[in-house]
């Protein structure tokens, strides 16, 4: 552990370096060309033979252990926000629109060391380690389009892994989570039909708009009496969508919205929910309702075994006292949750802030800071759990 401490530290400068490229040349999703390209020329400075998973997009190659044993694949996103940075930084985003709002530039740069690291040390791996560095994680496109060209096939992937950046945890210190850790998501609308006219004459008409305000608040009582209060869930609409003039009644409306749970189960109750209350709510003022539900992604539900292992091993790697076990799980969501409806894994907490009060404003902000001192600290924790995950499992 000493000499991975010292190596680490060695090549530190170079790898903030790369994460400041990155996070000064931000990329949205499925088009992280320049991204992908620095990926596969420093893989192969490490000695690996790197592939794209998809045409200049994405990155993956093998790392193969000096023992035989399993496979194991750790997965970075690479991805950035439609955002304008509000940072100030000297190495801010040079794409107007474009910034690393939610650390994947971070991500990608722990996954680089993890992989140096690893080429450095591989004779001593019991087993194999999928590098896996995805595209299109915000819009949820990656996750799938890189399952479908392979990458957990060859050779088949046992056990995955991945590690996102969190601003409620003091960088130098890694989250840890058994069970639920992000919720599903699935995207929501529902149509109101009525009959328009003169806001003058209400009565003469069947008014959507305030039929689309009834379906609202009815839908609100799924999570307080149709959930088990130990569960949790979230219905947000965002959008609604009707009428061309003040003094006109139209005749439909349209809402949008988001649902996040944290099982499949819930997922299933409130969709049928959902429909029963679109449907005889409107039905009820004489309009039709139509609801549309589909599926984002799923839930992200860490494996325990998987934690417990890396538990131990993190207190090798940084110290007992820099793993925090969080008590709740995140409504948030993450493609990664395709990968895990294929095989078990687990998705790690990396702690980013500082005294700076911008390091810990929520992901997704564009004035967000990662403290750089997170890199190590994924490094290590990284690489020696991957090396202990392929001893134990």
């Amino acid at each position: 552990m000493q000499n991975i401490e010292h190596f680490v530290q060695d090549i530190l400068p170079e790898l903030i370096s790369i994460r400041r490229r990155i996070h000064q040349n931000p990329e949205l999703s499925n088009h992280e060309v320049i991204t992908s390209k620095l990926i596969f020329q420093y893989l192969e400075k490490c000695g690996l033979s790197p592939e794209y998973i998809l045409e200049n997009v994405g990155v993956t190659a093998l790392i193969k252990g000096g023992q035989p044993g399993k496979t194991i694949a750790y997965r970075a996103d690479i991805d950035a926000l439609p955002l304008d940075e509000k940072t100030g930084l000297d190495f801010a985003s040079n794409h107007p629109g474009c910034m690393h709002a939610c650390g994947h530039d971070i991500h990608t740069t722990v996954l680089l060391g993890t992989a140096k690291m690893l080429c450095q040390y591989k004779d001593q791996l019991k087993g194999n380690v999928r590098l896996i560095f995805q595209s299109g994680e915000e819009n949820f496109t990656g996750a799938k389009q890189a399952i479908t060209k392979g990458v957990l096939l060859d050779p088949p992937v046992d056990f995955i892994l991945a590690m996102h950046t969190w601003p409620d945890l003091p960088a130098g210190t890694i989250g840890l989570k058994k069970g639920a850790m992000m919720a599903s998501s699935s995207n929501v609308s529902f149509e109101i039909t009525g009959n328009g006219g003169h806001a003058a004459h209400p009565h003469r008409s069947i008014d959507p708009v305030l039929i689309s305000a009834y379906v609202m608040t009815a839908i609100q009582s799924i999570i307080s009496r149709n959930i088990s209060p130990v569960d949790s869930a979230v219905i947000t609409f965002g959008k609604l969508i009707a009428g061309t003039a003040p003094n006109i009644i139209p005749s439909t409306a349209r809402v949008e919205g988001t649902v996040r749970t944290l099982s499949v189960e819930t997922d299933h109750r409130i969709e049928e929910k959902l429909k029963l209350i679109v449907e005889n709510q409107a039905a009820s003022f004489g309009a039709t309702g139509k609801l549309t539900f589909g599926k984002v992604c799923g839930p992200v539900v860490n494996h325990s075994r998987v934690i417990e292992v890396l538990e131990q091993s993190g207190k090798r790697s940084i110290g007992g006292e820099k793993l925090k076990w969080l008590e709740t799980p995140s409504m948030g969501s993450e493609d990664f949750s395709f990968y895990l409806e294929k095989i078990p894994g687990a998705l790690i907490r990396l702690g980013t802030a500082n005294e700076d009060s911008r390091s810990k404003l929520p992901l997704h902000n564009s004035s967000i800071l990662f403290d750089e001192k997170s890199i190590k600290t994924g490094i290590l924790f990284m690489t020696q759990g991957i090396a202990d995950l392929l001893l134990q499992l």
